[in-house]
């Protein structure tokens, strides 16, 4: 399955929402990827190890399966996801990049490539859940980041 969509972080029309800086997104969607006990729902046991600068690989034991990727970062634009095949988890990827059409007015893609285990056809209601859950974690992810990047 391949789904996008985008999260808009500032509201120039809503002066009760403060802005956050295209900074302090990026510290928060690397924040993200290093310390995911604070964007992770049932998160047990991790690891990160960073491979180089721009790299790092993580095993995450979420409920009934552990998770391995590795995430490279492209500084103050993107963090990508690239999730490990294993016997329990089909693999796939996620991409987080920051636009700014305008001065200030940040937006995140999210991009999702979802591969299952096994077929389940192409008209499955399943997908439909997904893309709901995923769209509901990511505007999750944008308010902890919101929260800590005031708070802290």
């Amino acid at each position: 399955m391949q789904f996008e969509h985008v999260v808009q972080v500032n509201d120039l029309n809503d002066s009760s929402i403060p802005v956050l800086s295209r900074e302090q997104l990026w510290k928060g969607l690397v924040l993200r990827a290093t310390s995911p006990q604070h964007f992770v729902i049932g998160l047990g046991e991790f690891d990160v190890s960073w491979l180089s600068d721009e790299r790092l690989r993580r095993r995450l034991e979420l409920p009934g399966v552990e998770v391995e990727d590795v995430v490279t970062f492209e500084p103050e634009h993107c963090v990508h996801y690239e999730i490990s095949p294993t016997p329990t988890v089909a693999g796939g990827s996620l991409t987080m990049t920051i636009e700014e059409p305008e001065d200030e007015a940040l937006f995140v893609r999210f991009t999702y490539c979802a591969r299952y285990l096994e077929d389940i056809g192409d008209d499955m209601p399943y997908d439909l859940f997904v893309q709901q859950a995923y769209i509901a974690s990511d505007i999750d992810t944008i308010k902890v980041i919101r929260d800590r990047a005031t708070t802290h």
